[in-house]
């Protein structure tokens, strides 16, 4: 029998061709012949399997029990769960919810049976519609699963509360086994703060693989006078200016790349010493931290400390740098820091259709940006590298360093403007509470009015 003419090109041109096609055209080509059938049959479950989008209802896990039943399970790669109702599906309904239905009556138990017969699931993320219980239920389910391929976790995009996170010890052992070992990515978006039992799963799933951490938290007092940073802080440290760290002392990421913060409470030593030490220096790539308030509460000498730990240790492999530190009120009103970024990947060295070479040459230059005034930004461009060398060879310490960064202006009326408006506010506020300050705007004006003897523009 003569085989069909697409089975005689090159199967490199057929897997090409099939690709191509819409599942319904896909369909179409299988039932043309029981040899296209067999030949386009993988190709066809991989369309059809690799990306499914589940919702947490009973009876949609019992959909994924009849698909892994049917053999299909191999080809399952990435997993997006959501809470949204399906049509005809009981809203209320949640994944381990009592049901009178015997098909819907599916807990994370039956989840967990379902998981082991998909090897090959890499990757699971959560949308928006899912809440901390649905995302708890899911994780000990894999966790419990032992499933050895997940190399990509994200939690839903809204803030879940992390006093909603904490693990008792029995559900932290869990996490020491099986399904994270090759985990290489983590992303968690949290609201409040971040205590030592988050972190210590964090330590624990990432162990083994983890290269990509990303933290978006919200402490939703980001503006806030010093002391009610201070009093949040009593929530959970007494004497929080003396506290050497926030991540405990085991932790450790032997592996991480890549590592995004933002607006968390941290201290110089979860830095330097746990999250950046000195031995996974030759392997980091990519830091981004974004309004992360560090303690004891000095900015100018723990980011100075933080970036002499940068250049000390070299990093030689960092192309990307991204501080957010400018127009960021913590109580300090005498000077505001500049915002410092970098990406030696955008960078091409003029004519020569290179990369530019890492940050610690000295052609490379990182953009410092400054809040000037209440609306305006002043920006230059310098090599971070050279002006932390010529600080730490002369021995000068962080006011001297940051005096050269940004020419002077960090102690600026311009620079200082609106943080001194915060102020003003912030005390009027402690003052007179409800009431108001009868004379509040009459100051925030006359700091408004401020003529800078610094005329100069602000963009160059």
């Amino acid at each position: 029998m003569e085989r069909p003419s697409l089975l005689l090109l090159p199967p490199e041109i057929t897997d090409l061709i099939f690709s191509t096609l819409p599942i319904h055209d896909s369909t179409k080509l299988r039932l043309l012949c029981k040899s296209y059938n067999h030949r386009f049959h993988s190709h066809f479950r991989t369309k059809i399997f690799t990306y499914l989008r589940l919702n947490t209802h009973p009876s949609t896990i019992h959909h994924l029990s009849k698909i892994t039943q049917s053999g299909a399970g191999p080809w399952i790669q990435h997993i997006t769960f959501s809470s949204k109702p399906f049509s005809k599906l009981n809203p209320k309904i949640s994944l381990s919810s009592p049901s009178s239905d015997d098909e819907n009556d599916y807990t994370s138990s039956t989840l967990t049976e379902i998981l082991t017969h998909l090897p090959n699931l890499r990757l699971i993320d959560f949308d928006g519609s899912c809440n901390i219980t649905d995302w708890k239920e899911i994780i000990s389910s894999i966790s419990k699963s032992q499933i050895p391929a997940i190399e990509t976790l994200r939690s839903p995009p809204g803030k879940m509360l992390v006093s909603g996170l904490l693990l008792s010890p029995s559900e932290m052992e869990q996490y020491s086994y099986g399904s994270f070992d090759r985990l290489k990515t983590l992303e968690m978006h949290t609201e409040g703060m971040p205590m030592q039992n988050f972190w210590s799963w964090i330590s624990i799933i990432g162990r083994n693989c983890l290269e990509d951490l990303t933290i978006r938290n919200s402490r939703n007092d980001i503006n806030n006078s010093n002391t009610s940073i201070d009093n949040h802080h009593q929530e959970f440290t007494p004497n929080s200016n003396h506290i050497d760290n926030f991540l405990p002392q085991t932790f450790n990421l032997p592996n991480l790349k890549r590592l995004h913060l933002d607006d968390l409470y941290l201290t110089v030593k979860d830095i330097t010493n746990l999250l950046l030490p000195a031995h996974i220096s030759s392997q980091f790539e990519k830091l981004n931290l974004t309004k992360c308030h560090l303690l004891p509460n000095d900015p100018a000498q723990n980011w100075f400390t933080i970036l002499t730990h940068l250049k000390t240790h070299t990093f030689p492999k960092l192309s990307y740098l991204k501080l957010s530190l400018s127009g960021y009120y913590n109580g300090i009103t005498t000077y505001d820091l500049p915002d410092l970024k970098f990406n030696t990947n955008e960078i091409i060295i003029s004519g020569a259709g290179k990369p530019a070479k890492p940050w610690n040459q000295r052609n490379t230059k990182c953009e410092v940006k400054l809040r000037s005034g209440e609306w305006n930004t002043y920006v230059v461009r310098k090599s971070l590298w050279e002006e932390l060398d010529r600080v730490m060879r002369d021995g000068s310490g962080e006011e001297v360093f940051w005096e050269s960064l940004t020419n002077g202006k960090w102690t600026s009326d311009r620079a200082t403007r609106l943080k001194r408006i915060i102020k003003v506010r912030e005390v009027s506020r402690l003052e007179y509470g409800e009431r108001g300050d009868p004379r509040l705007w009459e100051r925030i004006r006359a700091i408004s009015r401020e003529v800078d003897s610094d005329c100069e523009d602000v963009w160059y």
